[in-house]
């Protein structure tokens, strides 16, 4: 992973039912579920409160990293009195350690306030702080950072550009979307499977046409094309079923059953007759099952029955 880069340890896997419960909140437009962290689960006394401010405003750098640190795990009952300092912390701190910490801190403690603060961190020098600042924004999205989220897409550093279109992404705000759609040329997969699910999550119909040139591109990583059928299908508007219709007559197989499934979550019974003609000649058991799973889901739902939804979006492990 591009994450593994990074100097400070940002990077841990979070447990499948925090990535699952993601990716369905995101797929559904919902609310994001609250970030997790120990500060509900152990407050700060008053002499650890009292002991960790005045370390974050006057100890040594070391110190005052950590006295962040520990306010943004263990702080959240105190935030009125916590967020001020951290702000003050991530403008103006000349260490980036601090400044760092402070980030991942506000994004933890959930400052909204402190977006502006966030933003301008968006173009730290260093680049650990920038990717803490893009982080903290994907848990608190706001339009107002999308014009330094999208100069961060044109990062040297490849986590940067990551984390900018995964905070793009949650914003949902078009302006992104060619950018995003730029991003499919990247050197880097990780920076592309997230521009990919963040077009998904934008569901600009602009975006198909190019979403299934990149399916189709055989010198593409399959799970990468994979992903991008995934974005395809929940993008707005009626050419997304127009273009996974087509992709069932693709000649390669995974990408014939994924579009199937697709189908099966947002065609509906107009696109019934194209999987049938496909089903009369498709050779592999995998896609033919695929095939009568979506024609079922379909009826169901015209039916009144399973409501439909675009396959989820994968997200790739966020700081700890």
């Amino acid at each position: 992973m591009t994450v593994t880069r990074w100097r400070w340890r940002w990077a841990t896997r979070w447990p499948a039912s925090w990535s699952a419960l993601l990716s369905g909140a995101l797929l559904l437009g919902g609310a994001l579920p609250a970030w997790p962290t120990q500060a509900h689960a152990q407050d700060l006394g008053d002499a650890e409160l009292r002991t960790a401010t005045e370390q974050l405003s006057d100890g040594s750098p070391e110190e005052r990293a950590r006295a962040a640190d520990l306010l943004g795990r263990r702080g959240y009952d105190h935030r009125e009195t916590i967020v001020p300092l951290l702000r003050t912390r991530i403008r103006e701190d000349r260490d980036w350690r601090v400044r760092a910490s402070s980030g991942r801190a506000l994004g933890r403690l959930a400052a909204r306030d402190a977006v502006p603060d966030l933003v301008r961190a968006l173009r730290d020098p260093v680049v650990d702080v920038r990717v803490v600042a893009a982080a903290a924004i994907w848990r608190l999205p706001d339009p107002a950072a999308v014009p330094a989220l999208l100069e961060l897409l044109r990062d040297r550093e490849a986590a940067a550009r990551q984390w900018a279109a995964l905070a793009l992404g949650v914003i949902r705000d078009r302006r992104a979307t060619q950018p995003l759609l730029t991003l499919l040329r990247d050197p880097e997969k990780d920076v592309r499977l997230d521009a990919i699910r963040s077009l998904g999550r934008l569901r600009d119909p602009g975006a198909v046409e190019q979403l299934e040139g990149f399916v189709r591109d055989g010198d593409r990583d399959m799970d990468e094309r994979l992903e991008a059928v995934n974005a395809l299908s929940a993008l707005e508007g009626p050419e997304k079923v127009d273009a996974l219709v087509r992709l069932i007559r693709f000649d390669d197989s995974q990408i014939r059953a994924r579009a199937a499934q697709s189908l099966g979550r947002v065609g509906d019974a107009l696109s019934i007759p194209a999987l049938r003609d496909r089903r009369a000649v498709e050779r592999s058991s995998s896609v033919r099952t695929a095939i009568d799973a979506a024609i079922r889901e379909i009826r169901d739902r015209q039916s009144g029955g399973a409501e439909g939804g675009g396959v989820p979006l994968n997200l790739p492990p966020m700081p700890e």
